[in-house]
């Protein structure tokens, strides 16, 4: 799916060797065939009382269960002022709930030789468990635990701050990072989506306690929830544990409503730093994940950037022309319009040969397929990758649950898996001729560059007057 959120942050206790015991059972057995079958998986669909929606699989290829929530909302929703507050939270939902500290916690999933993790994305707050079949209901008993009543004890709230910032910090020292931040910057302003996940160090550290809480209270709600349950256990026993261990849980109070960006203007944002690699980012802001052209986009962005070596940028700017390490280009499909962007690392040495130049080819690789389309064989490949590459997709009961939740959130339809080849080998040339012409705008891109200024001055790139700064 084109919703591959790069800033999604998990933790969770359950992230290194817990997990041993699954991932061996699910080495040695067979895939989740099934899914990857023209009909799809058979899927099992309700919504309970509070209006938490479920969405369940039985797959008895292995004595696993998955369970999958995500609660709509995430960084998209952080209050102005409170960037990293959704990411914040999210972290602390494992972290002490009534009865359980942290480490009884860490304890019961060594134990239970599973995985518990929390995390946050640009659009939702995940908390997902996967246990053996027979360790069901407290896998579930987890994940309700964790969204019902988590402590948030103080001591924890601080330590998340301190590595929060640490990281940040850490993050400093990576020239792709901070030209993503300050692209996102450039493109959404303060609406959504225009800081990462993780806040700044000024809004991090301007967090209390106080917050995680109201954010707690307004926005993880049941009405706003899907749980994704996968796995070798009946529908019939997965709704009755979710009805029991979820069904009681209450709505606390109204959220913060994100606001969707307005495009800017073309612009150029040039980010002081004395490293030997460009990092290059260009783009705009994209489209919803719901919108209804996505295949046409999906296999458009694959033929400029999306497709590996495949790709006209990667032919044209690296195996062609040598003048990049990387390039490729990305849709992020999100809950409101998401960027589109093409980023690209070279070398700093010589400015003219190295970075104005792959800007340039960039550019006119974008009008090309904005003018032209694509070609039969560049179309054909496209198609044989997406439809060849889809049932990996699905292949172990985590990977399911997390697709199943995501189709249901975005609102895909039923017949999303077994219709999803059928819908890539439909789109035409003229299709992705069409795509591109309506949601390219070459005129329209903003251009960051991450690199020493006075050798990107040299070369005439230099910051537009009005560009958001990016640090």
């Amino acid at each position: 799916m084109m919703h591959s959120d790069s800033t999604f942050r998990s933790r969770g206790p359950g992230a290194g060797g817990a997990r041993a015991t699954l991932v061996g059972l699910v080495l040695t057995a067979l895939a989740l065939a099934s899914v990857a079958t023209a009909a799809g998986p058979i899927v099992e669909r309700t919504t309970l009382d509070n209006g938490i929606r479920l969405v369940m699989s039985t797959q008895r290829s292995v004595p696993i269960v998955t369970v999958n929530c995500i609660i709509d909302g995430g960084a998209r929703v952080d209050p102005p002022g409170k960037a990293g507050l959704a990411s914040l939270t999210g972290s602390l939902l494992s972290e002490g709930t009534k009865g359980r500290t942290s480490e009884d916690i860490s304890r019961l999933i060594d134990t239970l030789g599973g995985s518990f993790d929390t995390g946050t994305s640009s659009d939702w707050v995940l908390v997902s468990a996967a246990v053996l079949s027979r360790d069901f209901e407290t896998g579930v008993d987890l994940v309700a635990r964790s969204l019902r009543e988590p402590t948030f004890p103080p001591e924890e709230v601080e330590r998340r701050k301190k590595e929060t910032l640490g990281e940040l910090e850490a993050d400093e020292d990576q020239p792709g990072v901070v030209a993503q931040r300050a692209f996102r910057t450039a493109v959404f302003g303060d609406a959504a989506y225009g800081h990462s996940v993780d806040g700044t160090p000024s809004s991090v550290t301007g967090l209390t306690r106080d917050d995680v809480l109201a954010y707690h209270r307004q926005e993880i709600q049941p009405g706003r929830t899907i749980c994704a349950i996968v796995g070798d256990v009946p529908t019939s026993e997965m709704k009755a544990m979710a009805q029991k261990l979820l069904g009681g849980w209450q709505a606390g109070g109204a959220g913060y409503v994100a606001r969707a960006a307005q495009p800017p203007a073309a612009r150029s944002v040039v980010v002081d730093r004395p490293v030997t690699q460009a990092n290059i980012v260009l783009g705009q802001i994209g489209v919803a994940r719901s919108n209804p052209d996505y295949f046409p986009i999906l296999l458009m962005n694959y033929v400029l950037g999306g497709g590996g070596f495949n790709s006209r940028l990667m032919q044209t700017i690296r195996t062609k022309g040598g003048l990049a390490y990387s390039v490729s280009s990305h849709f992020e499909g999100n809950k409101l319009p998401g960027p589109f962007q093409v980023a690209l690392q070279t070398k700093v040495e010589s400015a003219a040969e190295h970075v104005v130049h792959p800007i340039k080819l960039v550019r006119e690789e974008i009008v090309k397929l904005h003018r032209d389309g694509a070609t039969t064989a560049e179309l054909d490949a496209a198609k044989d990758y997406l439809t060849g590459s889809f049932p990996l997709r699905l292949d172990s009961t985590g990977k399911l649950a997390g697709f199943l939740g995501q189709i249901e959130y975005f609102g895909l339809g039923d017949d999303y898996i077994e219709r999803y080849a059928e819908r890539v080998r439909a789109v035409t040339l003229e299709d992705v001729r069409k795509a591109a012409q309506k949601y390219l705008q070459p005129e329209a891109l903003v251009q960051v560059v991450v690199a020493p200024a006075t050798k990107l001055a040299e070369q005439g790139i230099t910051a537009s007057p009005d560009a958001a700064k990016g640090s």
